[in-house]
């Protein structure tokens, strides 16, 4: 009999059984019933029938999903987690109806974290950022993305890029580091603006390829950061240097970014509450990923969604995060999921899907995020009997058991 680490069986629904990204039309058909996992030396070694699975393997640890749904860990594919300070009375101006746009001009906002986190030390940011991936971990996030961009300068970003590595040596968490071009420094005028473009392209992108310190380049297009041809130039040194490509973009207002997607290979492309059929459009003759932001949407006080509809019309995978950043404190992907089908009416099913296999391929990690032979064995069982329930059983931690790489970090069963 073949000897296993762990096995879990009766489980009730499993998902996503596939392997590349699916749009709405085919979420489908990422689902099975009656399954059971087998994993050994941290990774998914069978999926099958429960009870041949059961009758199979010799496991040391065998865990009765009790007719249970299943899924990877939750992959959230959007954050700006390493930053110091809070902008808590910031809420009271955005609930009363004061535009963000307003609070960055006026010097608050990302301005007011670019200050507090370089006067920040690296030791506090090194243990704030892991108090706060301890705290998604255990809220079933097992991989996620972090964004640096709250340090502007060249010699400040390279710094908050060596915090995220330290970070992710000290973390079970899988981390996927990237590089941001978040807005230009505090007061510049066009001239100021076209000199800092040209640093992050000449001096600190090569320096990140260079010392290994990011898998991504994202840039923040939109109004009040960086235009499409500012961000033209970061992605064109970003290309030649080969490395991964994202960015925001229409999430204040449309300025053309989605056109970017006609010449570079961006991975993703985040918010969208002011999208168009034209950036669907361009979205959708790309390989790139739509990422919805709920919890930003919220924070934001933004008045426009994403076009899903249009988004489903073009079949466009759809992923999710939770923009953790000190505009929104929210490092739930459980929360994110429940804000995407509550505010963005996506389905439960679509949901799932977003948070797991879109997100891990949005990410380029093609070993997560998935029920499939080969993939680590990053799973959730879920107190609840069925995908559909997801958003219908809502606002409680739902996770009864949660294993990382093969090993079980929680065990509520």
């Amino acid at each position: 009999m073949p000897k296993a680490d762990l096995l879990i069986y009766n489980i009730s629904e499993g998902l996503p059984i596939v392997s590349k990204a699916v749009g709405s039309r085919e979420v489908g058909k990422t689902v099975a019933y009656g399954l059971g996992i087998v994993v050994r030396d941290r990774k998914i070694i069978e999926v099958g029938r429960s009870q041949a699975i059961k009758d199979k393997y010799d496991a040391k640890i065998k865990i009765n999903a009790g007719g249970r749904l299943l899924t990877p860990g939750l992959i959230d594919m959007h954050t700006h987690a390493i930053f110091f300070g809070s902008r808590d009375e910031e809420f009271a101006k955005k609930i009363s109806g004061i535009p963000y746009e307003k609070i960055l001009k006026e010097g608050g906002g990302i301005y007011k974290t670019v200050e507090a986190t370089n006067k920040a030390s690296d030791k506090d940011l090194l243990a704030s950022l892991l108090k706060r991936l301890n705290t998604m971990l255990g809220l079933g996030t097992t991989s996620v993305e972090i964004k640096s961009g709250y340090g502007i300068e060249p010699d400040k970003e390279i710094r908050l890029l060596k915090v995220i590595k330290e970070a992710s040596k000290a973390t079970v968490v899988t981390v996927v580091p990237t590089l941001l071009a978040h807005v230009p420094p505090k007061g510049s005028d066009s001239d100021d603006k076209l000199r800092y473009v040209n640093s992050f392209s000449s001096e600190i992108l090569p320096e990140v390829k260079k010392e290994n310190l990011a898998s991504f380049v994202d840039v923040f297009c939109d109004e009040g950061a960086f235009n499409p041809e500012e961000a033209n130039m970061i992605f064109s040194m970003a290309a030649s240097l080969g490395l991964g490509m994202r960015a925001h973009i229409d999430q204040l207002k449309n300025i053309g970014c989605s056109k970017l997607l006609q010449r570079f290979k961006l991975s993703s492309v985040d918010h969208l509450e002011v999208s168009d059929e034209s950036s669907i459009i361009n979205i959708a003759s790309s390989s790139a990923i739509a990422g919805l932001l709920p919890a930003s949407f919220l924070a934001t006080q933004s008045k426009s969604k994403p076009p899903i509809d249009m988004i489903r019309k073009y079949n466009i995978p759809m992923a999710i995060g939770t923009d953790f950043s000190a505009n929104s404190l929210m490092p739930s992907m459980q929360n994110a999921i429940d804000l995407a089908i509550y505010l963005y009416s996506l389905t439960p099913l679509e949901a799932l899907v977003a948070s797991t296999l879109n997100a891990a391929e949005s990410l380029k990690l093609s070993d997560r995020g998935r029920l499939l032979e080969g993939c680590y064995a990053d799973l959730i069982i879920w107190d609840l009997e069925r995908s559909s329930m997801f958003g219908y059983d809502w606002g409680r931690d739902r996770i009864l058991a949660l294993v990382k790489d093969g090993s079980i970090i929680v065990n509520r069963i």
